[in-house]
């Protein structure tokens, strides 16, 4: 099963939609699913957030991360990368645990690129893959099994230590608002 998040090229469901059924129409060999959070949650607390996000990725084994031109800019954007590479042990119920996610990054035909920080940490270190959207058909299925494979063989090069983000900005001019 695929977490898929939302590219961060609007704000809009309508275009993260697009690229979610451009993608499926796509990989027709495996099964693509949008369990990204629906609702505004930002008036919940840290803790329930978090909890919400992991319960949905819980069935997941790989978080694709559709990478435009304000993907890094985005607060929630972060805060899913960061649970996905979070594993959990449950002390009385092991079905209740879970590992890290796989995780792989496809970058979409735009002008421009803002790859979130935790994301590019993860690609510098081995653990997170990527990829052109242009390369869908031909590498999407061996990126994915690759991920999958890093969720088991290599979490010693996850990189999850940065704070999650507090807020989205905006870059201008190359400051941060």
């Amino acid at each position: 099963m695929i977490w898929l998040l939302s590219e961060g090229v609007t704000i809009t469901t309508t275009t993260k939609n697009i690229w979610q059924n451009s993608l499926r129409k796509k990989i027709t060999n495996m099964r693509v699913a949008d369990y990204s959070l629906k609702d505004d949650i930002g008036h919940l607390t840290d803790e329930t957030i978090y909890k919400k996000v992991r319960e949905k990725m819980r069935n997941c084994s790989v978080t694709v991360v559709l990478v435009g031109s304000r993907t890094g800019h985005r607060k929630w954007i972060d805060w899913e990368i960061w649970a996905s590479l979070r594993s959990y042990t449950h002390p009385y119920d092991p079905l209740k645990s879970f590992k890290p996610n796989g995780l792989l990054a496809i970058y979409l035909p735009t002008d421009s690129h803002s790859v979130p920080n935790r994301l590019t940490d993860n690609i510098k270190s081995g653990y997170a893959l990527s990829m052109k959207w242009e390369n869908l058909e031909r590498d999407f299925e061996s990126k994915v099994n690759y991920a999958y494979w890093n969720r088991t063989n290599v979490t010693r090069k996850i990189d999850n230590s940065r704070e999650r983000m507090e807020e989205d900005y905006w870059d201008l001019f190359g400051f941060r608002i």
